[in-house]
């Protein structure tokens, strides 16, 4: 069996090559963001499209309106990648800095720019206004840069080469910070010209399979060959609340031809981790429970003596208007098999699932002495198990709910599975 699962491994492990030859570093600028007020939606956008024209991000930084602190995060970021994307500090009032510490950083002057300057003015005009004095220093650029027009904002962008410490030429870009204004002039001028520097069209693509019912270290014991840096495919594995997501990620001219090179290190994951994966792509557990419900055609009655009802409002988010959950009812204990089978019945379900009571006492927690039981009623049978309550205090009972829903995907899958050897 293991001389059978090298076999697979090795077939699936392509040539090693580099990935993309261009990094780039994404900025977002201003006191908002640092303080928690707003949430820094820019750079999650930039990131992706950078990725969708082949050009990996390393690095996100936030940085406050603080001149020297602008001046030191963009002298770093010039020193470590090849391209620098800054959104926000592009405004006409005293606390728009970008412009400035480009400048300084860069050891070269400010210049006005008088037709840049001359566009401004006419946009005030055009609506009515006269421009005020403070946003002529939208006008001005550092020495050598080139204005990126913003068709219907006052703050062009900055497109700017500077060289870095070890003489390797970096380009920044900066942008406004109004996602409407940003996303206009990614679209209709950055996109194009990073294209052209990267000297191809390829892009990076990702696509994501999600685990439930092994730890992170196990799952990745288990891909030894696949997770390995440097390899294409890429494999990366992260963890939340005890869902194991592998994103796959290789480059290539399409989504199709991804597709294509990622296949046998998808399937290859699939045969290896056999039930741990349970879908793909951002799909939750109580998703791909509704719709195994939907397929089979099977109305569900929960019994709930352990979660106040959550497991079946979790699977009641996707309802349909033939919905699949038939009852919910909350019990302080586990009823007997008779009083469930007849909850059933009457609720019109064609299955039921009963959740024991959990002792939450810190200490039988603490000791991992604190268990529930799961009992699947389809008639005439009864399958049942037991969990143990344990993990840590932030996620403990979300990690048991998957456990529910988990647990009655398996009976789900098995019990397709059977009907299609019949």
């Amino acid at each position: 069996m293991k001389q059978r699962l090298d076999f697979i491994l090795s077939q699936a492990v392509s040539e090693i090559t580099p990935m993309p030859s261009l990094r780039a570093e994404v900025i977002s600028i201003g006191d908002e963001m640092t303080s928690g007020i707003r949430l820094d939606t820019n750079s999650q956008w930039l990131s992706t499209r950078l990725g969708e024209i082949g050009i990996e991000v390393a690095f996100h930084s936030t940085v406050g309106d603080n001149l020297e602190d602008n001046i030191d995060v963009f002298r770093h970021a010039v020193n470590r990648v090849e391209i620098v994307i800054i959104t926000g500090g592009l405004g006409p009032t005293a606390d728009d800095l970008t412009r400035l510490a480009i400048a300084k950083m860069a050891n070269v002057p400010l210049i006005t720019r008088p037709k840049v300057l001359a566009d401004i003015r006419s946009m005030f005009e055009a609506r009515g206004r006269e421009m005020p004095e403070n946003n002529s220093t939208q006008a001005e650029f550092p020495e050598g840069a080139t204005p990126i027009a913003n068709p219907e904002g006052t703050a062009p962008g900055i497109d700017f080469f500077v060289q870095s410490e070890n003489g390797r030429s970096c380009r920044i870009i900066a942008l406004p910070g109004v996602p409407v204004e940003m996303k206009q002039m990614w679209s209709q001028s950055v996109e194009s010209t990073l294209r052209k520097q990267t000297g191809d069209l390829s892009i990076i693509f990702h696509h994501t399979l999600h685990c439930f019912g092994s730890g992170e270290s196990h799952i990745e014991s288990l891909l030894p060959n696949l997770i390995q840096r440097g390899r294409d495919p890429q494999v990366g594995i992260t963890a939340s609340s005890a869902t194991i997501s592998l994103r796959i990620s290789t480059r290539g001219i399409s989504e199709i031809d991804c597709m294509d090179k990622m296949q046998p290190t998808i399937e290859t994951i699939r045969k290896t981790l056999g039930p741990l994966v349970f879908g793909e792509n951002g799909i939750q557990l109580q998703q791909v429970v509704h719709n195994l419900l939907t397929t089979q055609n099977k109305k569900l009655a929960v019994i709930d003596a352990g979660f106040d009802g959550l497991v079946a409002e979790q699977l009641s988010e996707f309802t349909t208007p033939m919905t699949s959950i038939c009852a919910n009812e909350t019990r302080e204990q586990m009823p007997d098999s008779d009083e469930v089978k007849k909850i059933i019945e009457s609720s019109g379900a064609t299955l039921g699932i009963a959740i024991g009571p959990i002792d939450r006492d810190s200490e039988m927690v603490r000791n991992g002495q604190s268990f529930y039981q799961v009992k699947i009623f389809e008639n005439p049978t009864c399958q049942e198990t037991q969990f143990r309550y344990s993990g840590h205090s932030g996620w403990r009972e979300e990690r048991a709910v998957k456990e529910v829903l988990n647990y009655l995907r398996l009976y789900l899958v098995s019990n397709h599975d059977q009907r299609s050897t019949l």
